[in-house]
């Protein structure tokens, strides 16, 4: 999948801003490949000055770049929010972290940092999308869902994000999905999607069940063989994530739902019950873990430029 020689082009730079890290690598579009040798990776303090945050964004994309002679088409960026994607402003705000970037034209500042020593990257466009959709076309470009016309993206973990893709655009307005393409609002149970099958759904189900806690669904698998608790928590999960995911499947008219986040690695333990509730509505989903993982939002921000 790496290598190089593989490799026909053209070719974006794609970044996965985290909470506390940036990662980047480049990526040959036709085939969603990420070019060996491409990634690089550090640490960021999201509580620095932006003039720091931002220094450190530029290096890491030069050093992803260092070396390689191909010629780029863009640095596609999967940007957490709130975040004004389209013209590339931050509004980040109330999150505790990158809060010194509110306000800041990030393109500008980006091309300002490369400056002289990268004088290539500063004539180079920036496109923005969050972390979510980034999922949904890095897998749909490199990934699980490659080849597939239609795809419900979903990631799972402390936040629920989504993505719908058709022919390999990313669809959010319409009535084949629910507003901006996202689900995490949604009503389900009592609450909102978001409550139903993030960590915080694990944390709070394993106190109401054993009155212990846990830090998070990790925590809760590790303890599958020995607890029933552990065992009934990932039976009601995909279960519910069956009931949830149904009506969103059928409206969209999909053909794969592809999910990832740090719950999706659990996946075996909640597939049984997800699949039986299914075969119960009727219905048989082509459910999938992402393949791509930390590189998927990489690959999906560089298709940005497809």
């Amino acid at each position: 999948m790496y290598e190089h020689a593989k490799l026909v082009g053209p070719f974006a730079i794609g970044v996965d801003v985290g909470g506390s890290h940036v990662a980047c690598c480049a990526v040959d579009l036709a085939s969603g490949c990420v070019v060996s040798g491409s990634e690089a990776e550090r640490d960021v303090d999201p509580h620095q000055n932006a003039a720091r945050i931002i220094d450190a964004w530029s290096a890491t994309i030069g050093e992803s770049i260092r070396g390689y002679g191909e010629p780029l088409c863009g640095i596609g960026v999967a940007m957490p929010g709130p975040f004004d994607y389209l013209r590339g402003i931050s509004t980040i705000s109330g999150v505790e972290k990158y809060e010194n970037l509110f306000g800041l034209d990030v393109t500008g500042s980006l091309h300002a940092s490369f400056g002289n020593a990268m004088s290539a990257l500063s004539a180079l466009p920036v496109r923005y999308t969050n972390d979510a959709a980034a999922f949904a076309l890095g897998e749909s470009l490199g990934g699980a869902a490659r080849g597939i016309d239609r795809v419900v993206a979903l990631t799972l973990g402390t936040g629920f994000g989504s993505g719908f893709i058709a022919n390999g655009e990313l669809i959010s307005t319409g009535d084949e999905v629910p507003p901006n393409g996202w689900v995490y609002n949604l009503p389900f149970d009592t609450s909102i999607a978001d409550d139903q099958f993030t960590t915080r759904w694990f944390v709070h189900r394993y106190r109401e069940l054993t009155g212990r806690g846990v830090t998070g669904a990790r925590e809760v698998a590790e303890r599958v063989t020995a607890d029933p608790a552990a065992a009934q928590i990932f039976e009601e999960y995909g279960r519910r994530l069956a009931d949830f995911v149904l009506p969103l499947y059928r409206r969209f008219r999909g053909q794969v739902v592809v999910i990832g986040g740090n719950i999706a690695r659990a996946f075996p333990l909640f597939s049984p019950s997800l699949e039986r509730r299914l075969a119960e509505l009727g219905e048989k989903i082509d459910f999938r873990q992402g393949n791509l993982w930390d590189k998927a939002a990489m690959t999906g921000a560089a298709s940005l430029f497809k």
